[in-house]
């Protein structure tokens, strides 16, 4: 059973989501791209986080390798990571 209804999580993603493209469909994400920092001793990792929180019936199907394309930018899903009760569906992405 999902925390919020389909409709709650429509609007919600229509208010506050970026335009993307999944398939041939039109959905919106909340989508963040977060800096990170690794440190490796000698060595530091640094880069960006790219994640998009969807609603899981908009991406059906979603497996890695997908393709996901976030305000215009072209990605790859490279993590699937489903919310048990809330109805969305996080994607750790890696731009293409």
């Amino acid at each position: 059973m999902s925390l919020f209804s389909q409709d709650d999580l429509a609007e919600m993603f229509s208010a506050l989501g970026t335009p993307a493209t999944f398939g041939r469909n039109s959905i919106s994400v909340v989508f963040l791209n977060n800096y990170v920092a690794i440190s490796g001793g000698t060595v530091d990792i640094e880069g960006t986080f790219p994640v998009a929180t969807c609603r899981t019936s908009d991406v059906t199907g979603v497996v890695h390798g997908s393709a996901l394309t976030v305000d215009g930018v072209a990605y790859t899903v490279v993590n699937v990571q489903p919310g048990s009760t809330s109805g969305t569906t996080k994607l750790v992405l890696n731009e293409v």
